[in-house]
């Protein structure tokens, strides 16, 4: 068939968008083995995950994103705001509601930035449970836990969730630091992750939080990612390392400037735009 998709990116974590309330739908079985094809980036066109834009039955539409090795994601912050960017063009608005597969999210367009709504943080043993096995009482708050992992020993950590599951470390060597051994030794630890996990290092400097992110998924240092922007933000005001009355925190990923506003509930705003439009012939058996 004749693939029609539009490019998006979204502090340089990008997309491949595909409206299937205007275009046929691709068939279920197919979604995952084509995200893994069409999101090699010396191959075919080359993504971070493949966005498909369905019909909902409870708001204007919902967006479904297959990371790039195939499995579909909860949510995605900077592929909602990439959505958002589409649907606010595409229906004339500028504000909107789209269903994911952690709810519906409620977003804002700001100029050439997306605003969104992105619930409460989840921190406690009970809300990570699907995602973490580890023996602990049911309300017991996952921040800064001493846990030991293979080749990087015992390190503290917090095991969050902000419509994607997320473990937060904090250091100050940022820069120095290999993202590789991390992804290797807790994304990749079935034991405890059964379902994979995002790993977001990440720096505080003054007022502003740096942070690098390997994604579950992508399974690979990715240039943005805003549920871990979020996350790193919403930890570090709990647990103290930066102003608890804070009411916006600048995150910088290696592709550009997130705002968090890390109160309850969580907001994020960055930009998302468009690239190209095109298309491209694939067989979705």
């Amino acid at each position: 068939m004749n693939f029609e998709f539009i490019k998006y990116q979204a502090c340089g974590n990008d997309f491949i968008l595909r409206d299937e309330i205007a275009h046929a739908a691709i068939p279920e079985r197919a979604r995952g083995r084509l995200a893994k094809l069409l999101c090699q980036r010396n191959f075919y066109i080359g993504a971070d995950g493949l966005i498909f834009i369905v019909p909902s039955k409870i708001v204007v539409a919902k967006m479904r994103l297959f990371d790039r090795d195939g499995p579909e994601a909860d949510m995605c912050g900077n592929g909602l705001r990439c959505a958002a960017a589409y649907l606010c063009q595409k229906l004339g608005r500028d504000q909107l509601l789209i269903e994911t597969n952690d709810g519906a999210k409620e977003i804002e367009r700001r100029n050439d930035h997306y605003r969104v709504n992105m619930g409460r943080l989840r921190y406690r043993m009970d809300e990570l449970r699907n995602y973490f096995e580890y023996d602990l009482p049911a309300k017991e708050p996952l921040l800064d836990k001493m846990i030991s992992f293979p080749e990087l020993g015992e390190i503290e950590v917090s095991i969050v969730n902000t419509g994607e599951p997320h473990v937060v470390i904090f250091t100050d060597q940022l820069d120095r630091l290999s993202l590789e051994p991390y992804g290797r030794n807790i994304t990749h630890n079935r034991d405890l992750f059964p379902h994979y996990i995002n790993v977001d290092l990440a720096q505080v400097v003054d007022d502003k939080i740096n942070i690098r992110t390997y994604e579950r998924g992508v399974f690979k240092e990715t240039l943005a990612c805003g549920t871990g922007a979020t996350a790193a933000a919403a930890v570090a005001r709990l647990t103290g390392r930066i102003d608890h009355q804070a009411e916006q925190v600048k995150v910088i990923t290696r592709g550009g400037e997130i705002i968090i506003e890390p109160g309850e509930p969580l907001y994020m705003t960055g930009p998302a735009t468009k690239v190209y439009r095109g298309e491209i012939e694939v067989a979705c058996e």
